[in-house]
């Protein structure tokens, strides 16, 4: 069998992935004196054929002992033991994947010397099939992970049943968007799991529109990657939800995608995350490869970067995400979070109450929201975003075309409008209806003599009063918010209508220190009001880029965060890590915040 060459591959990942290729032999050895686990294990005897296949040393010996820890870990029901998640079949199903891949492999080059464990291989899956051909899942992406598995071993076994019950998960359709996000949003959950599932599935059950599906996924985290490398969370439902993500291991699928389909867009991506791919990456670079040997060839032509000239806006309107990007900085606006219909913080949703990000070079506000004393409800949560001069209409009517051109595989412009010449670019009309309840007398039918009345939860709290059956007066707090967007620009225009109460807004920063700022009555950083009534203050980096803030309707009240009685109840809290400036406001008055971010002087 002749070694695979990776000269066609860019210098960078060209030296990134022989490093890894001959870091393997030691990788293998410390996984092994350290009881990994069962997914540890199995990724090992994957990296051992890759390794062989591209010409390094085989690691036979290495490989039979992980077989031989494997089949240690599992358990009678053919599961392999695993963490908290007990007894597992979507867990154990990540290990197959690694598992069957590697045995296909070894039947396809069966000249490879770690041929010779494919029998112990095999035996080792058939003993996982009747775990995974009747087990359940936990989230919607293990859908894919299971049937993925499942299709591998079907061919690999020659088992219908395992096709079968791929066929099963999968006539529950694609939990795919039209703005290209699965219904989990997660950039994390698309890269490692839906998307390189589903396009094991096409291949393996020669489905295209599982292929379709994938590559719409794969363009919407290049629509959501930014110069730096990383992709923008704000959507997520997620553990991913708190921080930007890392970009490296979304690189190996956004340049199979670029490569196989021309795309501009995915290509510019893929340059973008290259240098954040790690070893991991450049290893499931040349897995791919050896399935499709043009991914490690050169990248199509990139999409040019946008300036101020010709910023791009990524609307991804399910999601409740605009993205402007003009180059010297990058805007997000995000609203439309699970909280209000589930009445409730809870895993798997998305709660996040930041509405704005601004980021230039080395200065980023990471977040901006808006806190508020009312009945412990916690900060600001806007409904998507509004395009104002689409007449009204919601962000999704207004992106439906460009969504469906996108998904359809068009070119870069699809989806990309220039500011000035579309809503899309701003302004953005942000609102939200927050309400307090006072409970009424049950009415006579609904009483109980001895007072024992059901335990509800009422969105707030919970308590034995049997809410559901009440009559409920309403106190309403009304926020709209108005959002310009420029080059190094974002203007914020604030109206709260509704009973006197406190407001406050937090901004989070990164990458420079607070300067020209006050000490409140908390110690916390606020503006310092200047003799025009107007408050100012500055954001300095090392570098000397500097974001300029000046606020008009500032109060004098207190500076606070109220995470919500969702955290406050369990001793916790929301609060974004960074450097904090607070702006106390009210209901009172409307409240203008303009950002301006300069670049660091010319030397």
């Amino acid at each position: 069998m002749p070694v695979r060459d990776l000269d066609a591959l860019d210098p960078t990942l060209r030296e990134r992935g022989r490093a890894a290729l001959a870091g393997l032999p030691a990788r293998a050895d410390r996984l092994l004196a350290g009881g990994a686990r069962h997914r540890e294990l199995g990724r090992l005897v994957r990296d051992a054929v890759i390794g062989e296949a591209h010409g390094e040393p085989a690691l036979v010996e290495q490989a039979r002992a992980a077989l031989e820890a494997l089949a240690a870990l599992q358990l009678p029901s053919g599961t392999f033991a695993s963490g908290d998640n007990v007894d597992s079949p979507p867990d154990t199903a990540f290990t197959v994947g690694d598992l069957a891949w590697a045995a296909s492999m070894l039947r396809r080059e069966d000249s490879l010397r770690l041929a010779a464990l494919q029998g112990q291989l095999e035996q080792l899956l058939a003993r996982t099939a009747p775990a995974l051909i009747t087990g359940g899942v936990h989230t919607p992406n293990h859908r894919f992970e299971i049937s993925a598995a499942l299709a591998r071993l079907g061919r690999l076994l020659e088992d219908p049943r395992c096709i079968g019950r791929a066929e099963q998960w999968l006539a529950e359709g694609v939990d795919l968007q039209a703005d290209g996000l699965f219904s989990e949003r997660s950039p994390n959950y698309a890269v490692h799991v839906s998307i390189p599932c589903l396009l094991v599935l096409a291949h393996e059950l020669e489905l295209p529109a599982l292929a379709d599906a994938a590559d719409a996924a794969t363009r919407a985290q290049a629509r959501l990657t930014d110069a730096r490398g990383m992709v923008e969370t704000l959507g997520s439902r997620r553990q991913d939800r708190r921080t930007l993500f890392d970009g490296g291991p979304l690189h190996p699928l956004l340049r199979a995608h670029a490569i196989r389909t021309g795309d501009p867009l995915t290509a510019r991506a893929a340059l973008r995350t290259q240098d954040r791919a790690d070893a991991l990456a450049a290893l499931e670079v040349l897995a791919l490869g050896l399935e499709d040997p043009s991914v490690l060839g050169p990248l199509p032509d990139p999409a040019a970067d946008p300036d101020p000239e010709r910023p791009e806006v990524h609307v991804l309107a399910g999601s409740g995400l605009v993205v402007v990007d003009h180059g010297v900085s990058r805007a997000v606006i995000h609203g439309g979070t699970d909280t209000a219909a589930l009445g409730r913080v809870s895993s798997g949703a998305s709660d996040d109450p930041t509405f704005l990000r601004l980021a230039g070079g080395a200065v980023r506000l990471t977040d901006l929201r808006i806190s508020r004393d009312f009945f412990s409800l916690g900060p600001v949560r806007f409904e998507r975003p509004m395009a104002a001069a689409a007449g009204g209409a919601d962000a999704a009517a207004h992106d439906a075309d460009a969504d469906a051109d996108a998904d359809a595989g068009a070119g870069a412009g699809a989806d990309t409008r220039a500011a000035g010449t579309d809503p899309a670019a701003g302004p953005w009309r942000l609102h939200e209806r927050a309400v307090g309840e006072y409970f009424q007398p049950l009415a006579a039918g609904d009483r109980r003599p001895d007072g024992a009345y059901a335990l509800e939860f009422n969105g707030r709290f919970a308590a034995a009063m049997s809410f559901s059956s009440r009559a409920v007066d309403e106190v309403v707090l009304e926020s709209a918010a108005e959002v310009r967007l420029g080059p190094a620009h974002a203007e914020l225009d604030l109206r709260v209508e509704g009973p006197a109460v406190a407001l406050c807004l937090l901004l989070a920063l990164e990458g420079g220190r607070l300067e020209g700022v006050s000490i409140g009555g908390t110690g916390r950083s606020v503006p310092t009001i200047d003799p025009d009534g107007i408050g100012r203050c500055r954001y300095v980096a090392a570098d000397g880029e500097t974001l300029h803030l000046e606020v008009h309707g500032m109060a004098e009240g207190p500076a606070f965060y109220e995470p919500g009685e969702a955290y406050t109840v369990l001793g916790g809290t929301d609060l974004p890590g960074g450097d904090h400036l607070f702006i106390p406001a009210t209901t009172a008055q409307e409240l203008r915040l303009v950002l301006d971010l300069r670049p660091s002087p010319v030397d």
